[in-house]
């Protein structure tokens, strides 16, 4: 890129490494951006085939017995461990290796249902799904996506079994979403027969009782004659010279039942074949990873928010004050209705989310993203929600909303925090139409020879931003949805190309922006996950198999797409009507962060960033 530092320089090329490959076609949220709607990706909405939630729901029939039987959400918080026995009873059932193939002794289940079994396990205790989740969503992924059939072999039965536990090792004591910034290192050895790491890695859930560790380290990769640092992914096993365990387990607010444990590696020398995915293509692995491990971690965070929504109506139709119930008040029944609400459209994105990955489409890493972004953010809110409700007695341990909020507060940090999935959302998003326009600008100041490449760039951006698009395929009752999202991804596009084309490079550091950007795509998502529910649960109403609550879920998705319509024409219209430059003066002012030299801000009608 033109007038780049070489520390920026270093930056874009590590920021090259997580987008190495582009896909054929892009995916729905990042679609938004440039004012399209791919009906064909969310709509109709996924759903198990009936012999695959016959098995999960016995499955889940099982599991509920064990988890009523055996776990104790509560003492395992106290005593913050998770019996052996718990572990073991898991495995038995057949959870530690639901999604494993069958021929490596797994269940073969979709993902799917993977994630309909960790949302019943988070409602009843958060730090058992979460060992699952660590063991399975992230920890064996890596091994199942980017494995050798040798490597497949050695590990994946006793992980299915649950006789051996799996972790996934990125974060460092300097380094948490910074992937690409890992200060382990590897080097192999003069014989070619190892690679010899050194380093740390920390927050590491499961490592101190696990037997098979996906590692990331930093490798020498030498491309065009040049040579420079790229991220590996490696197969580490706690029998290795040179493993060692600082600390088990960190004592933490919640999901203290969970062991995040410190690791370090001295000379330790993991023979040559143990590398997952090749040399230098570890972003690429960890980022696939993580696209399974945001989605089940939404899952958990609707199991979470089920159950206090559910508690909070119990609670609301049962308690009396001032001589009437108190969901006779308003205040309280503004609660109710937008935990309803928001728990309803958590659901409809994770399984949609669920339903992309079933089908192996190449590029959802916005929408697991966005998922995540979401959910995390609405378990926290809904579950606080709840303990309000409650009252004092929601404050206390005996009804388990307090353990259930502190376990809730983690999902806004994991996997990329709320800030970063922000930007990451934000500026993936903005990347392609950046790019487009770019070439644009490039092509009308060089005309000779790029008349049609312009013609066809005019076409498609006014087709996109003027003509707009729909959502194709709509019943007539959800008419009025589809509108609002037609309506409000043209105004986004509009607007980012407005965006772009003012402040082009600058975007990159305009956090501000990214948080309105990412904030509409968000929503427009969760909007569009809504409706295709709605969608089919009419379509099962008019097969004459409508559900008991099929009235009130279409009274409760609509009145969310109302209020998200609302807030997405907020976010876009504070891009241009904000008061950022004195938000972040006095931010400047507390921290003490003198001005800069230049005395100038970027501004835009009249205010600044």
């Amino acid at each position: 890129m033109r007038n780049l530092s070489r520390a920026d320089q270093e930056q874009f090329e590590k920021a090259k490494d997580l987008i190495e490959s582009e896909p054929a076609e892009i995916g729905y949220v990042k679609s938004l951006f440039f004012g399209r709607l791919k009906s064909g990706q969310v709509l109709p909405y996924p759903h198990q085939d009936a012999e695959e939630a016959r098995r999960t729901d016995e499955l889940i029939a099982r599991l509920d017995e064990f988890l009523k039987r055996e776990v104790d959400a509560d003492k395992i918080d106290a005593e913050e461990r998770i019996p052996q026995h718990v572990i073991d009873g898991l495995g038995e059932l057949g959870v530690m290796g639901m999604t494993v193939p069958t021929e490596f002794g797994g269940g073969g289940f979709s993902h799917t249902a993977y994630c309909r079994v960790l949302e019943h396990v988070a409602r009843h205790c958060t730090s058992t799904a979460v060992l699952i989740g660590a063991h399975q969503s992230i920890g064996l992924k890596a091994l199942m996506l980017m494995g050798t059939p040798q490597q497949k072999q050695a590990y994946l039965p006793a992980l299915a079994r649950g006789e051996m536990l799996a972790a996934f090792c990125l974060s460092e004591p300097q380094v948490g979403s910074d992937a690409a910034n890992v200060q382990t290192t590897a080097r192999l050895s003069e014989d070619g027969a190892y690679w010899i790491l050194d380093g740390q890695k920390k927050y590491a859930t499961n490592a101190a009782l696990a037997g098979f560790l996906t590692v990331m380290a930093a490798t020498p990769v030498t491309e065009n004659g040049k040579t420079r640092n790229k991220v590996t992914a490696f197969i580490v096993t706690p029998d290795l010279p040179g493993f060692e365990i600082i600390r088990p387990n960190c004592s933490k607010c919640g999901i203290r039942g969970s062991w995040q444990a410190e690791l370090r590696f001295t000379g330790m020398r993991v023979p040559a074949d143990r590398v997952l995915g090749g040399v230098g293509k570890g972003l690429k692995v960890a980022f696939s990873v993580l696209n399974f491990g945001r989605c089940t971690l939404s899952a958990g965070c609707v199991g979470g928010a089920k159950q206090a929504l559910e508690m909070s109506i119990d609670r609301v139709k049962s308690r009396r004050q001032f001589g009437r119930s108190i969901s006779e008040f308003h205040l309280v029944k503004e609660k109710i209705a937008r935990m309803a609400e928001t728990v309803f459209a958590m659901d409809a994105m994770t399984y949609l989310a669920a339903g992309l990955v079933d089908r192996h489409v190449e590029d959802l890493m916005l929408e697991t993203a966005a998922c995540k972004l979401f959910c995390s953010e609405a378990a926290w809110r809904v579950i606080d929600d709840a303990v309000q409700l409650w009252g004092g007695e929601g404050y206390m341990r005996e009804t388990g909303l307090e353990r259930m909020l502190r376990d809730a507060r983690i999902n806004r940090i994991v996997e990329g925090t709320t800030e970063v999935m922000t930007a990451f959302v934000s500026l993936v998003g903005l990347k392609g139409v950046g790019e487009d326009l770019e070439h644009s600008l490039h092509w009308a100041k060089h005309p000779v020879g790029n008349f049609g490449r312009l013609a066809h760039f005019a076409r498609e951006q006014f087709g996109d931003v003027v003509v707009g698009h729909k959502l194709e395929g709509l019943h007539p009752d959800l008419a009025a949805e589809g509108r609002m999202i037609a309506r409000l991804t043209k105004s986004l596009a509009r607007d980012v190309i407005r965006i772009l084309g003012t402040y082009r490079e600058k975007i990159l550091d305009m956090e501000l922006i990214h948080q309105r950007f990412a904030g509409a795509a968000v929503e427009l998502y969760a909007m569009t996950a809504v409706i295709s529910k709605l969608q089919r649960m009419i379509e099962q109403r008019e097969a004459g198999s409508a559900s008991e609550s099929y009235d009130r879920d279409m009274i409760v998705g609509q009145s969310f797409c109302r209020n998200a319509a609302a807030r997405v024409e907020q976010q876009l219209h504070s891009l241009f009507d904000n008061h950022d430059t004195e938000l972040l003066h006095t931010a400047d002012t507390v921290l003490g962060i003198p001005p800069k030299s230049n005395g100038k801000s970027i501004k835009h009608n009249g205010e600044g960033q």
